[in-house]
């Protein structure tokens, strides 16, 4: 006890500057610590804000290669046009494959649908059509798949792949179809749908996920041959 009284009055200054010398270190310890909490959630949210703004829709160039069609029972009878001769030609020329699923298209014009009751007569008017996707389901297998075959193998609309859009796209007695047609803004039509040749029509391809649009073309009905 002696031994550790005289230590204790011979060395009093040394060992309270030791431990007065730890709280700065462990200060600094601290510090860091705090700093590289700061950089690791600044450098979190730089990644999130990277991840979103990196995301970019869909860019193609697609033209319209031809427009044509005509309506059934209206003006002289050789210009008259079945819905299957109404047809229009895309062409995929350039820029990103388009998702057949996540790929909507509008046309709107002039033109006539039926009612969905065989003998309830016919719509004619300002007429809107909406290709919900561009895959095979819901859509007419003698019409859209055989058209198409080529573009829908792979899932993708692919640059050099053509698109044919038929007015009996619709798939044939299905509760569900992904052509969806309505005349005046009336929708109880049988989803088919024809154009008055000489007509403008103006067709928008939509990205489905981003809302945006793609495309938009405008084209003059030419009477089907």
């Amino acid at each position: 006890m002696k031994a550790l009284g005289s230590l204790w009055h011979k060395y009093p200054y040394s060992l309270k500057s030791a431990s007065e010398g730890l709280s700065p270190v462990v200060g600094s310890l601290l510090l860091l610590l705090i700093t590289f909490a700061l950089v690791g959630a600044i450098v979190s949210s730089i990644n999130l804000s990277g991840s979103r703004t990196n995301f970019q829709p869909p860019v193609a160039r697609i033209t319209l290669e031809s427009c044509e069609g005509g309506l059934y029972g209206t003006g002289p009878a050789n210009n008259w046009a079945r819905f299957e001769e109404n047809q229009i030609v895309l062409m995929h020329e350039g820029g990103d494959s388009l998702p057949l699923d996540s790929i909507s298209i509008r046309i709107s014009g002039y033109g006539r649908s039926y009612r969905p009751v065989f003998g309830e007569g016919s719509l004619t008017g300002d007429i809107s059509i909406l290709y919900k996707d561009l895959s095979s389901r819901g859509k007419n297998s003698t019409c859209y798949v055989v058209h198409n075959n080529a573009t829908l193998e792979d899932g993708s609309w692919d640059v050099g792949e053509k698109l044919v859009l038929c007015g009996q796209d619709s798939a044939v007695g299905a509760r569900e179809s992904s052509v969806k047609v309505s005349v005046n803004g009336d929708d109880k039509t049988s989803d088919n749908y024809g154009f008055k040749a000489g007509t403008e029509i103006t067709l928008k391809i939509i990205d489905r996920k981003g809302r945006n649009v793609i495309a938009e073309r405008k084209a003059v009905v030419k009477l089907a041959d």
